[in-house]
């Protein structure tokens, strides 16, 4: 009884067609497991405002509220402890620092004053150095009270 078999190689080694089935099929099996192996680190995975767009401000003042975000993972969840970069990208104006940090709630906050000029100014919260929500600030002029 003779057993079919497949050469496998360049040097003509034929190995019965079972084993080499056998073979192919714990290859395939290590690969698949390799590709779903341990996760790994969690990242976050989006960012949205919670609060604070869309805020008047007299110029040189800071709005009533600060401007907040959300960081979430990639299944919505918040996640926390995330560095947020925040970066006045039109319309003058300062924040009070660069970068804050997302709270165990995944919230960050950070106050932003307007500049000397009325208009809108947007605030752009960056985290991850991909994800973005954007805040507008509408300033206004003083007004000057005669009494």
């Amino acid at each position: 009884m003779s057993q079919a078999s497949t050469t496998i190689n360049r040097n003509s080694v034929r190995v019965p067609s079972a084993i080499f089935r056998a073979l192919s099929v714990i290859a395939i099996a290590i690969s698949v497991a390799a590709c779903n192996g341990a996760p790994g680190p969690a990242v976050p995975n989006g960012v949205t405002v919670v609060s604070g767009s869309e805020q008047f401000a007299v110029a040189g003042s800071a709005p009533a509220n600060p401007l907040v975000v959300l960081v979430i993972d990639d299944n919505g969840n918040p996640f926390p402890n995330t560095p947020v970069t925040w970066k006045v990208t039109s319309g003058g104006g300062t924040v009070a620092d660069s970068t804050s940090t997302a709270d165990a709630s995944g919230h960050a906050a950070m106050t932003y004053t307007a500049g000397s000029e009325t208009g809108v100014a947007t605030v752009t919260a960056i985290v991850a150095q991909v994800w973005t929500a954007q805040f507008n600030i509408h300033i206004v002029a003083p007004t000057n009270r005669v009494r």
